[in-house]
């Protein structure tokens, strides 16, 4: 426990020594507000000592989907997302939770970002989620992008988990 304390201090302090270091913003360029949708793959959790993969008893997946606004310094912008999580399990299938993800997004030089969401799902659990970004590809309306999200849940009488996943998304 004292090491995901640590870790959660480590992460605000990283992200408030980004926020005091952001450049004048550029009056030229104006704010924007960009969608995204994407799919995630959860791949494995670790909670109560155990250690459990997404395949060992079901499949779960989610659809993340959110609007960033991106300030006109491009330097960070707010994020909300909201991710349907899907779950197939012995032959059937069934939304099996919400998340809502509101946060702040901090953008770095070549496509790589790092956001930091509050998260409060349906099944009553809350917590934060780490995401380190790297945009893929750019095109003239769209860009690709992979991500890799860090869920740190606690409440609903379950112990503190730590989830490492996978997700690749389409922002427009």
């Amino acid at each position: 426990m004292k090491k995901f304390w640590a870790s959660c201090f480590f992460f605000f302090l990283f992200s408030i020594s980004i926020s005091i270091a952001q450049d004048k913003p550029n009056e030229n360029e104006p704010a924007k507000i960009i969608g995204y949708f994407s799919y995630l793959n959860p791949l494995v959790k670790f909670s109560g000592g155990e250690t459990t993969n997404n395949f060992s008893n079901g499949y779960a997946m989610g659809f993340p989907t959110g609007l960033v606004y991106r300030t006109n310094s491009n330097r960070y912008g707010f994020i909300f997302e909201l991710v349907p999580i899907i779950v197939f399990k012995e032959g059937s299938s069934r939304m099996d939770n919400l998340v809502l993800n509101p946060g702040i997004q901090f953008h770095f030089p070549n496509g790589w970002n790092f956001n930091q969401l509050l998260s409060f799902e349906t099944s009553g659990r809350y917590g934060l989620t780490p995401v380190i970004s790297k945009t893929l590809k750019v095109g003239q309306f769209t860009s690709w992008f992979m991500t890799i999200p860090m869920p740190i849940r606690f409440g609903n009488d379950d112990p503190t988990s730590l989830e490492l996943a996978l997700q690749l998304g389409i922002a427009f």
